[in-house]
């Protein structure tokens, strides 16, 4: 009694390179998932540094404001 049949062994091959071919599909979808997302970090960080600076700017904006009025405070009209 044979293990394996011809018929068997095909059958075996062609799952194999199934399994192969979905392989390198899922490694492809993986290397530009992996870039796309390398790109969104990027992205990610360069708007929270632009939100920094705009509060930055936002925080100078509001000091000077609070000045002025301060100043205006002091002055008998």
């Amino acid at each position: 009694m044979e293990l394996f049949t011809d018929n068997r062994i095909e059958e075996l091959e062609k799952k194999i390179d199934l399994l192969i071919k979905n392989y390198r599909a899922f490694k492809e979808e993986k290397e530009q998932l992996s870039i796309k997302m390398e790109k969104l970090e990027k992205e990610n960080e360069e708007l929270k540094r632009r939100l920094d600076e705009t509060a930055n700017e936002r925080k100078l904006v509001l000091d000077k404001v609070v000045g002025i009025l301060e100043k205006l405070e002091t002055l008998d009209f």
